[in-house]
């Protein structure tokens, strides 16, 4: 069973996702998605933890930071005072992308806290590349009365999985994989979409994060998945030729996405037998339904949405009728309705 809750941090909501029993790990999820991306992984760790998924404030269901962040440091303060009010002491960190970038600086401020650090899709960038990455990676994606911003939106969404970083489309960053199926990219759309026009925040802090010696300076046991499939593969493997000190060690796992899960989960479920010194949460603070939650009064039109494609120009369809249906709406609640309408 999940225990599907949200947990107040002073006065941010932050949702989080909580099943399995025994001790305790926390799953952080990459920008711009939320902690269902990390479900069917967490599902697997439950046999052996408590698996406490969390949102990123600002992504998923919970509330953004008061004010833009200055650093990934902002999330971290925030989760600290969230595993307080769960009344956990000390567990184990997971985190993929972004998520490892926050894993990493949790445990480099909270050492004490953290038993095993457990890092997926997290790399290394040279100071010239991560400067060109936050110049250039993240487009204005504030909702346009005309929807204009839906199209720069589906563009990078497809070229996602072309190129790494995507907004350089050069044989140099080119990737040999496939396009990812329309419907895949429109999940990946509508979590940029939940997300809003500040979809970059955490995003961004983690760029500028991400850097070896952050790796290097870590006191606590830690373990670097290299995934065969990533897409920054190239940028694992330059993590990886940096020089650790014994408690950092690396595991190689499949590149077929379904057997490394379970290649992952394996070796995490493993560790939780070899620590002994988890605090299992007793109970999860001060809480309240998700499913109580009215997120929009949207009234849905009788037609079904128009059908995903591959060039992205349903979402605009879907921006026209919906503008259409109340010529009263404004950008943002026009873009909240079509959120509404696709799921």
């Amino acid at each position: 069973m999940i225990i599907n809750k949200y947990v107040y941090v002073g006065k941010l909501r932050i949702h989080v996702q909580i099943l399995g029993k025994g001790p305790a790990i926390v799953l952080f999820h990459p920008s711009p998605h939320s902690s269902a991306m990390l479900l069917p992984l967490a599902k697997e760790l439950a046999t052996h933890y408590t698996a406490i998924c969390v949102d990123t404030p600002g992504y998923g269901l919970s509330d953004p930071l008061p004010k833009p962040p200055e650093s990934i440091e902002d999330y971290t303060q925030v989760f600290d005072d969230l595993f307080k009010k769960l009344n956990i002491k000390k567990f184990a960190l997971y985190g993929s992308a972004t998520g490892a970038q926050i894993a990493i600086r949790y445990a480099l401020n909270y050492p004490d806290k953290v038993s095993h650090i457990f890092l997926d899709n997290a790399a290394h960038f040279d100071d010239h590349l991560r400067k060109e990455i936050l110049k250039h990676y993240f487009p204005d994606l504030k909702p346009k009365m005309d929807g204009r911003h839906l199209q720069v939106l589906w563009n990078m969404v497809s070229n996602i999985s072309q190129y790494f970083p995507w907004c350089f489309q050069t044989e140099e960053y080119k990737l040999n994989t496939p396009k990812l199926p329309k419907e895949i990219l429109h999940h990946i759309t509508m979590d940029f979409l939940k997300a809003g026009e500040n979809y970059h925040y955490a995003y961004k802090a983690a760029f500028d994060h991400e850097n070896a010696r952050n790796v290097q300076q870590l006191k606590v046991h830690t373990t670097i998945f290299r995934w065969e499939g990533s897409i920054i593969l190239k940028y694992i493997d330059t993590l990886l030729s940096f020089n650790f000190p014994e408690h950092i060690q690396s595991v190689s796992t499949s590149e077929n996405a379904l057997r490394r899960r379970k290649e992952m989960a394996d070796f995490i479920n493993k560790k939780a037998s070899e620590n002994t010194n988890y605090i299992v949460p007793k109970d999860v603070g001060i809480i309240a339904d998700v499913k109580n939650d009215i997120r929009s009064s949207f009234e849905k039109p009788e037609q079904t949405p128009p059908e995903i494609n591959e060039d992205g120009s349903y979402l605009l369809n879907a921006w026209s009728e919906i503008k259409k249906q109340n010529t009263n709406l404004k950008p943002k609640e026009i873009q909240s309705n079509i959120i509404e309408w696709y799921t």
